[in-house]
């Protein structure tokens, strides 16, 4: 049994639980070691049980090893989790309340028939994941190479006339070439006044010259997700864009500089949010300065001003502050950082200029 898998052992027993059904995807790719489908995982003190259907059970044979048995479940999945619990003789399970939908509670529930009790559980498996190890670092790593690259190709493929949708395609294009799996996200292309919208939806609008192009993107590499943004310019740059440009960049340069472990993450949303304030742009720093990414693209920790927790070693996300302009234009910048035991690595490079 793999280390991950053991360490939630360790939480079902301080917790008195005799074990926890898994149905997040991530969560159970995670404590598998690999990319899991349509699935759900009991993790329990007597056994580890894996249930897919007959798509995937071969797949499964090869990555589970001794980490789990595989159970096919061709029908309805949830009485063979039922059968499952009863058979080991467990009576308290713990479930992920945020992600078992509460139609599938119900159906779990009814097969129980009363002979175990389900217990919410919160964060369990992605407290873990907050911080990585050697070899996820290295498929983020991979993902991130690929994101900069193609950050770097669709430059020549900016000019006048080309829609959104079409650099977003062409963006695609690239990365599957490169090895990607898929876009971590739908990619953002943002032109002119469009990019005043944080989550834009890329449309049929076309590119002008002397205008920005905002660009928001991540790869799927091996599960592992990437998410980047860039402003890029088609000609002249206009002086209050410029300006503002500059200010975004400042406030990530000094967010960045605080970053290292245990500092608070509130604090290092609070660095870039009072210089953009300072600036004369409160209130247009809409969204937090930061997301954990991994296994999926937005997960814990999260780097907002509310967020007391501190940072530590290992941890992964971005730091994206943004001023945005109703109507007119929006900037934001977006890096990836991997916290180290002196401070941080910012694993994005830099091709803001």
């Amino acid at each position: 049994m793999n280390s991950r898998l053991k360490s939630i052992h360790s939480v079902l027993k301080q917790r008195g639980l005799d074990g926890l059904l898994v149905s997040l995807p991530a969560n159970i790719s995670y404590l598998t070691e690999s990319l899991s489908r349509d699935a759900y995982l009991l993790v329990s003190l007597k056994e580890n049980i894996y249930f897919t259907d007959s798509r995937y059970t071969e797949e499964a044979k090869v990555f589970l090893k001794d980490n789990a048995l595989l159970r096919e479940c061709n029908g309805f999945v949830f009485k063979h989790i039922a059968e499952a619990i009863l058979s080991l003789g467990l009576k308290r399970i713990g479930f992920e309340e945020r992600y078992l939908p509460f139609a599938e509670f119900v159906k779990v529930k009814e097969c129980a028939r009363g002979r175990f009790n389900l217990i919410p559980t919160h964060s369990i498996i992605e407290d873990k994941r907050q911080v990585k190890d050697d070899q996820e670092i290295i498929k983020l790593r991979k993902a991130t190479r690929i994101t900069v690259l193609a950050l770097e190709h669709i430059k020549q493929f900016l000019v006048s006339g080309v829609k959104e949708v079409e650099v977003v395609a062409e963006l695609e294009r690239f990365i599957r070439y490169q090895g990607a799996r898929a876009s971590a996200f739908d990619i953002i292309v943002a032109s002119g006044p469009n990019s005043s919208q944080p989550h834009h939806l890329s449309g049929e609008r076309k590119l002008k010259d002397n205008e920005l192009v905002l660009i928001d993107m991540g790869v799927d590499y091996q599960g592992y997700k990437s998410d980047l943004t860039r402003v890029l310019f088609l000609g002249k740059i206009n002086t209050l864009v410029r300006k503002v440009y500059d200010i975004v960049l400042k406030a990530q340069e000094l967010a960045i500089k605080r970053i290292r472990p245990g500092a608070e993450m509130a604090e290092i949303d609070r660095v870039a949010r009072e210089y953009i304030a300072a600036q004369g742009y409160a209130g247009c720093f809409t969204h937090n300065l930061g997301h954990g990414f991994g296994l999926e693209v937005h997960e814990a920790p999260l780097i907002s001003g509310l967020e007391a927790s501190a940072i530590k070693p290992g941890m992964t996300f971005t730091v994206e502050p943004g001023i945005y302009l109703a109507g007119k234009f929006g900037i934001r910048i977006e890096d990836m950082v991997l916290i180290t035991t002196k401070g941080c690595e910012v694993i994005s490079g830099a091709i803001h200029k």
